[in-house]
């Protein structure tokens, strides 16, 4: 005999003999009258039983339904397989629980009022017994266990976490490491990739929320307001000072073995440096004077850095230095693009560009070629562009123009990642190879981060949720 046959079975049975038990003593003690006799023998009209579909973590399911009144039950037995929970009678009652254990329900049909977790709550149409099964009403069944109504016809076995998240990362083993941004304090969440599994609130450290991981995915480095550098474990949330240098850096990376940390060093950016994760020992790389320096990297080899220089206005007034006389020439402002060879001793650095365009978020390619995105600097309606530096610094082409570019990234193994807008306003995702690009994902809000795991899946966010995206699919793990 099927489990589910035999279940009803149980429940007419339980539900029987416990409404027996209750009026047998009444029964008893007053004949009921003629009319009431004949009353009893009348059988209650029954509801139509439909198919009704829904949507639980992204797979269709169909599910036993009634309809009272204009309110649609569900089968509660099928509302507990869809949503993997627990089911079985208990004094006369059907007791659900999640598959988790954080939440008891308890209904009994006919009766308007549930206990969840000993606390009473109300449906607002009671729970009807019919051939065996109970059904009960879909939004009030799936909150007290726990579950997300996202919509109509749409559910998540376990509410997602909810606000606006702002950086995201993996950690080796595949976990989501990401940060919400629009509590009291930065927090940094620990998100399964797949639905259906608990988050968890994995620090509230302010600095470990704005932390660079590392490419092991291990580790997260960050300075306090002292300008020390730490890091922390991404299994353990354990925290440690590394070495005890207390100038200002900024703009960290990690070297691709892991075992270095460069920054941008000093009150005005003028230096670069790096600091030996083992040893804490600091070591000056570059010391020119320049200030203003911004989005360092590192190439995968360690033989080259890249980085910005942030040039403003340079002023000029007349003899008496009046206020009147006080100009400011901006037709040199702006950044450009430098190298530097860290194989020679006493390299200088190389400027790249010279043009006036926004240039942002350089990375080293493979070949050793810079990509970066070029904006207007007069912020004309047009297309931000995907440049490519070639690795002698002689050649600067237009990559990818097609979109309105705003993100690049390139993974460990290489792969180059962009995203950027249509015309349409959509976002779209592309892996980039020479000048071919392929779609990985679209959506019609602005994607504004994304991060590789180890393994080579792809988690974005975009309009502030985090989205896990698998062939083509994006799923979004929070809201």
């Amino acid at each position: 005999m099927k489990k589910g046959k035999v279940f009803s079975m149980l429940v007419a049975s339980a539900l029987v003999t416990s409404t027996l038990a209750g009026t047998a003593g009444a029964a008893a003690a007053k004949t009921a009258s003629p009319a009431k006799k004949a009353a009893s023998k009348q059988t209650a009209a029954k509801f139509k039983v439909i198919n009704s579909g829904l949507q639980v973590d992204g797979d269709n399911v169909v599910l036993k339904a009634i309809e009272v009144n204009g309110t649609k039950l569900y089968s509660i037995r099928d509302l507990a397989d869809a949503l993997n929970a627990g089911l079985k009678l208990e004094n006369g009652s059907v007791v659900l629980n999640d598959s988790y254990g954080y939440h008891s329900v308890s209904i009994k049909p006919n009766i308007k009022s549930l206990q969840v977790e000993g606390a009473t709550q109300d449906f607002k149409v009671a729970p009807k017994l019919q051939d065996g099964n109970i059904y009960v009403e879909l939004n009030t069944t799936v909150d007290a266990l726990g579950a997300e109504i996202a919509g109509s016809g749409k559910i998540y076995k376990l509410k997602r976490a909810e606000g606006q998240f702002s950086t995201i990362g993996f950690d080796e083993n595949g976990s989501i490491v990401a940060t919400k941004e629009d509590g009291e304090a930065l927090q940094v969440f620990k998100l399964s990739p797949s639905l259906g599994t608990p988050y968890e609130v994995f620090s509230s450290n302010e600095g470990a929320a704005t932390a660079v991981i590392s490419p092991d995915h291990k580790w997260g480095a960050f300075t306090n307001e002292n300008g020390q550098l730490f890091v922390y474990d991404l299994g353990t949330g354990l925290t440690k000072q590394i070495g005890s240098d207390s100038t200002v850096k900024t703009d960290l990376t990690w070297s691709a073995d892991g075992k270095k940390v460069y920054f941008i060093q000093g009150d005005k950016q003028e230096k670069i440096s790096y600091i030996t994760v083992d040893t804490g020992v600091l070591t000056e790389v570059l010391a020119d004077k320049v200030e203003n320096k911004s989005d360092l990297q590192v190439s995968n080899d360690e033989k080259k850095i890249a980085y910005l220089v942030n040039t403003t206005g340079v002023a000029s007034n007349d003899a008496d230095s009046t206020e009147d006389s006080l100009t400011i020439d901006y037709s040199g402002a702006g950044a450009q693009v430098y190298s530097l060879d860290l194989t020679t001793k006493g390299a200088k650095p190389v400027q790249l560009t010279k043009t006036t365009d926004n240039k942002l978020l350089p990375s080293f390619l493979t070949d050793g070629s810079i990509v970066y995105v070029s904006a207007d600097p007069d912020g004309k309606d047009v297309n931000s562009v995907l440049k490519s530096i070639s690795a002698d610094g002689t050649k600067v082409t237009d990559l990818v123009s097609d979109i309105d570019v705003n993100l690049d990234v390139v993974t460990k193994d290489g792969k180059l990642l962009v995203a950027g807008l249509k015309a349409d306003g959509s976002s779209h995702l592309y892996e980039v190879t020479g000048g071919t690009k392929k779609e990985l994902y679209s959506t019609p809000n602005v994607i504004t981060e994304v991060a590789i795991s180890k393994d080579g899946k792809i988690a974005l966010i975009s309009d502030g949720k985090v989205v896990v995206v698998d062939g083509g699919k994006g799923t979004e793990l929070t809201k």
